[in-house]
C-alpha cells in the first residue's frame, strides 16, 4: 500500500505524462486508467512503472467507448 505521498509523487508523474490527454477524457476514461494503474502499482510498485508503461495504458484507455467503457 502506498503512503500519501507515494501516491501523490505517482499521480503527479501520471499527470505530467498524460496532461493532454487528460484534459479531453471522459470520466470512464479515466477511472479505468485508474484502475489499470493501480494494478501495475500493485505488481511492480510506482518506482518501477516507466512513462512508457502509464502512456501504454492511455494507449489502451483511449480506445474505450466514453460512455460505457466497452473496446470500439
Amino acid at each position: 500500500m502506498l503512503d500519501k505521498a507515494q501516491s501523490d509523487k505517482f499521480l503527479n508523474r501520471v499527470g505530467l505524462v498524460l496532461r493532454e490527454q487528460l484534459t479531453d477524457s471522459t470520466q470512464v476514461q479515466r477511472k479505468v486508467l485508474l484502475s489499470s494503474l493501480g494494478s501495475l502499482v500493485q505488481e511492480y510498485g510506482p518506482d518501477q512503472i516507466t512513462n512508457e508503461m502509464i502512456q501504454g495504458q492511455w494507449d489502451v484507455v483511449e480506445h474505450l467507448h466514453p460512455s460505457d467503457g466497452s473496446l470500439r
